[in-house]
């Protein structure tokens, strides 16, 4: 029989979705890599993309025209703020930054969260890609 500990613990595909070659099934993730996973997918995926679900997502990626600035880089802040918020209620955001990629042409989004089950905290970096122009 299970111990109590496992029933809280986090399980689930792997993100991106990839099959473990030791198994042939799919690869699943755990715990502190999940959540990261989570809420890099949440970040990634359009508003809208999800058929059952049309409000999840981040909508960073709807925003890939606009300007490389600080107006992006705020709007990109309180975009993941509220949806990481809303659709991840097992982590507690503590910080969201966003900056110019050093490229140029992309933004860096460094997130920093606390897990509530441990009450760890942790830190998550994540590039994308923007085409718009800078300043």
């Amino acid at each position: 029989m299970p111990d109590a500990s496992q029933f809280s613990r986090i399980k689930g595909f792997a993100f991106p979705f990839a099959i473990d070659a030791a198994t042939g099934g799919v690869r699943a993730q755990n715990d502190d890599d999940k959540l990261r996973a989570n809420i890099a997918h949440i970040v990634l995926t359009n508003v809208g993309e999800r058929i059952m679900r049309r409000s999840y997502g981040g909508g960073v990626r709807q925003l890939v025209q606009d300007p490389n600035d600080q107006v992006l880089w705020t709007l990109v802040q309180h975009q993941i703020g509220k949806s990481v918020g809303l659709l991840e209620p097992r982590v507690l955001l503590q910080q969201v930054n966003v900056s110019r990629g050093d490229d140029g042409a992309s933004v860096l989004i460094d997130i920093r969260y606390i897990v509530r089950r441990t009450q760890a905290v942790r830190s998550l970096s994540i590039p994308v890609a923007f085409v718009g122009y800078g300043p």
